[in-house]
């Protein structure tokens, strides 16, 4: 699979948020390296886990500027976000159960779905919020 590389034109224009998202590309970066290096699935999957929590924590600080400055798009925005954690967790309870799944089929989803989001959804509140931000 291929590494992820930020570019300008994934971000949003709010420091904070787009710090946010080069971790986020960094931590999928991560994952990709550990498992084309073959590492232990137990590190892999505690990696996963570690990308999960930080991921909540980007979303509850996106999700909370956006309704402090009374962002429009905010229950799409929060609707996707419920969507992407879901879909991970059944992905780890996939793997936790050896179900089939594989770390690339993981780690596709993630990748695309971060990529989809950052040029998607998340361009939409970037102009609004850089109003009230830095």
């Amino acid at each position: 699979m291929q590494v992820l590389v930020w570019e300008e034109r994934f971000s949003v224009g709010i420091r904070e948020f787009d710090q946010h998202h080069k971790i986020l590309f960094e931590m999928i970066n991560s994952l990709i390296f550990a498992q084309e290096d073959g590492r232990d699935p137990d590190i892999i999957k505690n990696s996963l886990e570690q990308l999960r929590s930080y991921t909540i924590f980007h979303f509850v600080a996106e999700e909370a500027m956006m309704k402090h400055f009374e962002f429009e798009g905010l229950d799409e925005h929060i609707a996707e976000h419920e969507t992407l954690l879901q879909q991970v967790v059944e992905y780890q309870d996939r793997i936790a159960a050896n179900d089939g799944v594989t770390i690339d089929e993981v780690l596709n989803f993630l990748a695309g779905w971060l990529l989809d989001h950052t040029l998607g959804l998340d361009q939409l509140y970037g102009p609004y919020l850089t109003r009230f931000t830095d």
